[in-house]
């Protein structure tokens, strides 16, 4: 496992080639996640309908109990870059200890977990069906909490200091650890939907733990030893300024979209298992974008604790380029082959038409959505996370949510994932105005 980090105080250069040496390993890193949820999904497909879609909508649940705490802390890459770019070590290693440090909220959160979860399913109120094996699969998942925050923190720290090969190699651990114990557990033992629970019980703590580890034998030398510290009042401070805001728009985003999943479960188990089979799809394309907004901010935070903001301009309107393009040939995929690309999962015919439709939207919006993810990735390296959080707040609940919830009775599915359409093309347009209008640069960690 290598440590690749730039040299202290050095400034990007802003490069295409700079944004993709550090995008591509996350992009295989998202790219191994997304081989997680394809294989749960295949998984579940030999199992039925029903635990295709109450598994898809459990995840969705067990993301919307961590977000606010795994969003604020992934901007420890922010605050680390920023002090790599000023030449700053110290700094460096104090706000990695700080960011460790506040990933132990891990363990009080799996403690209380399961009645978060069964509160959030009687809100959601799916099928009887489904909540009985969307609660079986979430109570088993909760207890990866405190190893993924604390891994994240590391991992968040790791992208930070430029080093995106590690993370690269620990996510795709992950795939093949999660794939074979939930082969042997699902079939072998005969486990069915909690076989697949406590492989990827397994798989996250391995991975996560291994993280903490290398964090500190890759990086520790450099910068010092890494260990549990007592923010500040003034770090708590900066926290509540920046990390917070970041850790409330995933929340709030991925919130409204377990309850834009939740709509769509009252449609029936077709409509939503058709529906998860068109997402897994679609993180094809928004999780290696995913990877460049990771990228993006990490490269652009570093040149403004460098003081060039020209670069950090250029850095940003590269990446979105780049996403833009790759989201486009995904949604040509989507057009020419909607049906073969469903039938991977599931050959019900009910499924293969729902499932057509929906991708049919998905289409639409692909370059939007890349768009937006980059753009509002630079935002947040550049510490503006309060205006990403207000353009989620309207967006995501005023328009999709509630969008959704007319539109779902009156246009079925279609409808409901038309919402989502207009929601992330405002989305795009929104960052890039505030991108290019440069009020980003002012903004102080």
């Amino acid at each position: 496992m290598s440590a690749d980090s730039p040299a202290q105080g050095t400034p990007p250069q802003g490069s295409t080639r700079e944004l993709l040496r550090l995008a591509w390993p996350l992009m295989l890193s998202n790219l191994a996640y997304t081989a997680v949820g394809l294989t749960d999904t295949l998984l579940m497909g030999r199992l039925g309908v029903l635990e295709v879609g109450a598994v898809g909508f459990a995840n969705i649940c067990l993301l919307t109990l961590v977000l606010l705490f795994r969003g604020s802390l992934n901007t420890a890459a922010t605050f680390v870059a920023r002090s790599l770019g000023a030449g700053d070590p110290a700094g460096v290693r104090r706000w990695a200890s700080v960011f460790l440090s506040c990933g132990l909220v891990g363990l009080p959160l799996a403690l209380v977990g399961p009645a978060l979860l069964d509160g959030l399913f009687a809100l959601l109120r799916p099928g009887p069906d489904i909540t009985a094996v969307a609660r079986t699969y979430a109570h088993i998942r909760v207890w990866e909490i405190p190893a993924m925050l604390l891994g994240n923190a590391a991992l968040s720290v790791m992208v930070g200091l430029g080093n995106t090969r590690t993370p690269m190699q620990l996510a795709w651990l992950v795939m093949v650890v999660n794939a074979a114990l939930a082969v042997l557990f699902i079939f072998g033992f005969g486990w069915g939907v909690t076989g697949a629970a406590w492989a990827a019980v397994v798989a996250v703590s391995l991975q996560n733990g291994l993280a903490l580890g290398l964090l500190g034998r890759l990086h520790g030398p450099r910068f010092g030893p890494f260990g549990l510290v007592r923010p500040a009042r003034g770090e708590l401070a900066r926290l509540a300024r920046v990390s917070l805001p970041a850790g409330v728009t995933e929340l709030a985003e991925v919130g409204a979209f377990t309850v834009f999943q939740g709509i769509i479960s009252r449609l029936g188990a077709v409509e939503l298992a058709a529906s998860q089979i068109a997402n897994q799809l679609a993180s094809l394309g928004f999780l290696p974008a995913f990877a460049l907004a990771s990228a993006t901010g990490s490269l652009l935070s570093r040149a403004l604790g460098a003081g060039r903001p020209d670069i950090a301009a250029r850095i940003g309107w590269r990446g979105a380029g780049i996403a833009a393009a790759l989201m486009g040939v995904l949604a040509l995929l989507f057009v020419a082959l909607p049906g073969a690309l469903i039938g991977l999962f599931n050959r019900d015919p009910e499924v293969l038409a729902v499932g057509r439709t929906v991708l049919a939207v998905m289409a639409a919006y692909q370059v939007f959505d890349g768009v937006a993810i980059v753009l509002g990735g630079a935002l947040g390296g550049a510490g503006d996370t309060r205006f990403r959080l207000l353009v989620t707040l309207a967006g995501a609940w005023l328009v999709m949510v509630l969008g959704a919830a007319w539109l779902a009775p009156r246009a079925g599915v279609t409808g409901a994932w038309g919402s989502a359409l207009v929601f992330i093309a405002l989305a795009a347009v929104a960052y890039a105005w505030r991108f290019a209008s440069g009020r980003w640069r002012g903004v102080r960690l």
